[in-house]
């Protein structure tokens, strides 16, 4: 909330009440946030029905990307691409949400890297508010990680979800790269999506629960649930470092060179699982 009300001051103070921020989108942005948190605590609770989760999520999300819309440039195909996006974020946010520490962990590096982005392209209000996100999820850790006495649950993985996609959506009407943008993320995307394609294609229902997940396989072949957040949060570190030179120069032409190394880190961290299984036969072979 302290977050907010700064990230309102200066917004006003750099564009105005009415301008792109001024008061609507900072608070949209914590509305958002407790709204989808609202939904995922009923999820929680068992009271909302999957539906309900569903259309919850899709009105929020058009709301949001509307407001978006409103004190911008973007039109219709715009807010519902947006809310596309923010509904996929959010469940694959929630998806992820599986060992002590993944998505805190992750929470810090996505909510430091957008503050970092905000900071530089001159949007400290978006700066504060993934500062008051970062540090939410800082405190949050040491209760969530080891023998963990807390968890996010849907409460707060669509919380967390929900607050990315909106940073993430605001940096993008601010004209920040795609590429910068999506880099802290595309570990999660790629996992939630790979699993899927990879279920349907084994005719699995993709609507009952699993551990096929990547970063639960990897956990199944061995490592501790802190080693693979941690392992996890430094792929996500990497990405985002590759992506400094297109922060840098603003120039999607430099896009390339993240694209290819990102290529490598989506394929040891896809591969893993399987190297870590056949060392283990290997070494029970050899025992």
């Amino acid at each position: 909330s302290v977050a907010t009300i700064l990230a309102i001051v200066w917004s006003v103070s750099e564009d105005g009440v009415f301008g792109l921020g001024g008061v609507l989108l900072p608070v949209g942005f914590l509305v958002l946030t407790w709204c989808y948190s609202a939904i995922g605590m009923s999820d929680d609770l068992d009271s909302l029905r999957p539906a309900g989760r569903l259309i919850g999520q899709v009105i929020l999300a058009l709301l949001f990307s509307a407001i978006i819309a409103m004190f911008s440039t973007q039109g219709i195909a715009h807010v519902i691409a947006f809310a596309v996006i923010g509904v996929t974020t959010v469940n694959a946010v929630n998806f992820v949400d599986g060992l002590n520490g993944y998505v805190t962990e992750w929470t810090i590096v996505t909510a430091g890297w957008f503050a970092f982005v905000g900071s530089w392209v001159g949007e400290n209000d978006i700066a504060l508010l993934a500062l008051a996100l970062a540090g939410a999820a800082v405190g949050f850790l040491p209760f969530n990680l080891g023998r963990a006495k807390a968890f996010l649950g849907d409460t707060g993985s669509y919380g967390i979800g929900a607050a990315v996609f909106a940073l993430a959506v605001w940096l993008f009407v601010q004209g920040v790269p795609i590429v910068v943008i999506i880099a802290p993320m595309i570990f999660v995307f790629f996992d939630v999506g790979l699993t899927l394609v990879l279920r349907l294609f084994r005719g699995e229902n993709i609507l009952l629960p699993h551990r096929e997940h990547i970063y639960q396989r990897i956990q199944q072949a061995g490592w501790p649930h802190s080693s693979v957040s941690l392992f996890h949060a430094a792929l996500s570190v990497l990405a985002c470092i590759m992506a400094v030179p297109t922060l840098i120069s603003g120039n999607t032409a430099t896009t390339y060179p993240a694209h290819v190394f990102w290529v490598g880190l989506l394929a040891l961290y896809a591969l893993l699982p399987m190297w870590l299984n056949r060392r283990a036969r290997t070494e029970a072979v050899t025992a």
